[in-house]
């Protein structure tokens, strides 16, 4: 089960010391695993320190929230280099040439976020849009030193174009000893996070790897009822495997 911190009411401040006894007294007896995703607007690689450190500041209360409820994986994102331009009166996304320097800054928050949460809870790093070289970098250096996992979003990675999901595919295939929890989701003209089977992704392809690697999966799907018809397509995927796209 993966909570998800970017909603208020799930914010430390916000659960009471008797409500997280309770959810987690609830899921120990229900024996439910529980991953906690983090807030998606925390900045990690500003380069103002007091803002980088207030976000830093602010996942570590996120963590010792999840690691108080039980939880066995943190799971954030490692977030976007993005500049409002006067001139063009736009927000500008730097995806292909980030400065050294903001990867220098992502690369601390990382090292900092993972010592904090060592021996309590497991952090893994999830993709979402196309993470360029120097992040993956980044995150190859933590995995092999200082004990990242990976979140793998297969919907995310499924839409990319060609040449950058072929390098995606490669960078997940390179660490997939790593890749902890799946995040499930079809992808459609209209978006992602719909329905499985609705849309392109060939779910039983994603399923084999899954069950390889033996990963956790999160069922990343809205609203609630693409959701439960999510679980239908599985159950009638495992029960007549061959009527299935």
């Amino acid at each position: 089960m993966q909570f998800s911190l970017d909603f208020s009411r799930l914010f430390p401040e916000n659960l009471a010391k008797s409500a997280r006894r309770e959810i987690r007294e609830y899921y120990t007896r229900k024996n439910v695993g529980l991953c906690f995703h983090g807030p998606s607007d925390i900045p990690l690689l500003n380069r103002h320190d007091a803002v980088r450190e207030a976000g830093q500041g602010r996942i570590f209360e996120m963590i010792d929230l999840a690691a108080e409820l039980g939880g066995e994986f943190f799971v954030f994102h490692p977030g976007r280099l993005a500049f409002y331009s006067i001139g063009k009166n736009k927000v500008v996304f730097m995806e292909n040439r980030i400065p050294s320097k903001h990867l220098d800054f992502f690369g601390d928050s990382l090292h900092k976020i993972l010592k904090y949460a060592s021996e309590r809870i497991s952090v893994c790093i999830e993709n979402t849009h196309y993470m360029p070289s120097g992040f993956l970098d980044v995150i190859n250096e933590a995995i092999k030193s200082h004990g990242l996992y990976l979140t793998w979003d297969v919907g995310y990675t499924d839409m990319l174009p060609d040449d950058k999901r072929a390098r995606m595919l490669k960078f997940y295939n390179d660490n997939i000893r790593y890749v902890k929890i799946v995040h499930l989701h079809d992808v459609t003209d209209s978006g992602v996070h719909k329905a499985l089977g609705s849309g392109s992704l060939n779910v039983s392809a994603y399923l084999d790897i899954i069950n390889t690697i033996k990963a956790d999966v999160v069922l990343e799907i809205f609203p609630e009822k693409s959701l439960l018809e999510s679980i239908d397509y599985l159950y009638n995927l495992a029960v007549n495997p061959k009527i299935m796209p």
